[in-house]
């Protein structure tokens, strides 16, 4: 998932943090990506922000390498921007700064800027954040996105590949429960609890119904509903009290089952053997994790061959070892 995490690093606003226009001084560049500079102090910037996010990498190596393949794709998108003469509108730019508005509740114009002036920004700081970002998704959504074709046979296919790992449904029952508590470690109390499910079983034999023996003598919670779990799938119960669910062969009044505080009877009815969600359920689930991984792959081909096409220079001894490495490997 490292390209989508850099994407969405991209569009969280990192450009906010390049120096402001006017009154530049000279000062050390990390890398070129072909008339585009990265410059010492953007870089330093991006790394102060990257290791404070949540997850960051312990490994100070590994965070510089990982800010510069950033800076290096988003310079490369916005050449490509350029290519294809895509821009934001002045209305998508307003827009983009309202959700925001939105987003942290900020009603009055003067909540706005001093929440704008406690990051250091201003509207137009945020404007221009906005405006390329963007910029940087319509061209992701020419070049990558809207390229991407997803059919049914694909789904369908995908479907008998992941089906195991997703979709795959247990066996289940209907159950009703009649349980019987006693205080642990008291032989006595066990003995009347186990005594009583004997007489229920013995009433259960001469044609009386489980729901109204459940009502008269569970203690449990589905008491009141004549002892009614509803349907349960393999695994949701006790190890024990799960065996004498989905007993095989199955048995509708399976015996009780003794524990170290109750006793449970049980009455399975509707048993279902394993299976799998159909496809027509979880087609639109599936289509989302095939887009998911689909986009990571696509994205990656795409980064990968504006790479190939560019002129990349990396001044950074100690980066430009990381990336030879990286070729090689």
């Amino acid at each position: 998932m490292k390209t989508r995490t850099a994407l969405a690093a991209l569009c969280l606003g990192f450009a906010l943090l390049r120096p402001a226009s006017g009154g530049e001084i000279v000062e050390r560049i990390v890398a070129r990506v072909n008339d585009q500079l990265i410059k010492q102090s953007e870089f330093d910037q991006r790394i102060e922000v990257a290791r404070a996010a949540p997850n960051a990498p312990s490994d100070l190596a590994l965070v510089r390498k990982d800010v510069l393949d950033d800076l290096i794709r988003e310079r490369l998108l916005e050449e490509r921007a350029r290519e294809l003469s895509v821009t934001a509108t002045d209305a998508e730019v307003e827009e983009a700064v309202e959700r925001v508005k939105r987003q942290y509740n900020l009603a009055t114009d003067a909540e706005f800027d001093a929440a704008l002036a406690s990051s250091h920004m201003n509207r137009d700081d945020l404007k221009r954040q906005m405006r390329q970002t963007i910029t940087l998704q319509k061209v992701v959504g020419r070049d990558v996105t809207g390229k991407m074709e997803i059919n049914e046979d694909m789904l369908r296919l995908e479907y008998e590949r992941q089906k195991d790992k997703y979709y795959k449904v247990p066996p289940q029952a209907r159950v009703f429960e009649i349980v019987i508590r006693f205080p642990a470690n008291d032989p006595a109390s066990r003995e009347r609890a186990v005594a009583r499910i004997e007489e229920v079983r013995t009433k259960l034999a001469g044609g009386a119904k489980f729901e109204d023996l459940a009502r008269t003598y569970s203690e449990g919670n589905a008491k009141n509903r004549g002892g009614d779990l509803g349907t349960v799938s393999q695994g949701e119960l006790l190890p024990a009290l799960d065996a004498a669910v989905f007993s095989d062969p199955p048995a509708e009044l399976p015996p009780p089952v003794l524990l170290p505080a109750s006793i449970h009877l049980f009455r399975v009815l509707d048993r279902k053997v394993a299976g799998y969600k159909p496809f027509g359920e979880v087609s639109e689930d599936l289509k989302k994790k095939l887009s998911e991984g689909l986009y990571d792959k696509r994205f990656a081909e795409f980064i990968d061959h504006l790479r190939r096409d560019a002129y990349i220079k990396i001044y950074d001894s100690d980066l430009a070892k990381m990336e030879k490495v990286e070729k090689k490997g």
